[in-house]
């Protein structure tokens, strides 16, 4: 394990750093999912734009960690181009 895994572990066992970790986790895996499939496929932004039927500026939006403003119509496009599903789910919570 390199130093940064184990860093990383040390502070995750900090419940404060661990949930704004977690957070921004999901924040970000959205955009990493994407480029990753867009990528996998040999594509730039205005590539999958195009096939998106968008902007190469709102594919760049969407494959920025900290973007919050996706809309399901827009994902359902480019995970079909991508040949992916969307997959939405509400997961209760621990009880406290």
């Amino acid at each position: 394990m390199d130093d940064f895994q184990k860093q990383l572990r040390r502070l995750r066992g900090n419940p404060t750093f661990a949930a704004a970790f977690d957070k921004k986790r999901a924040e970000a895996e959205v955009a990493f999912q994407i480029r990753r499939l867009r990528e996998s496929k040999g594509w730039s932004q205005k590539d999958l734009a195009k096939k998106a039927g968008c902007s190469q500026q709102a594919i760049s939006a969407v494959e920025q960690a900290g973007y919050k403003r996706h809309s399901l119509p827009l994902l359902r496009r480019i995970a079909q181009v991508l040949d992916a599903d969307v997959v939405v789910a509400l997961v209760p919570r621990k009880a406290a």
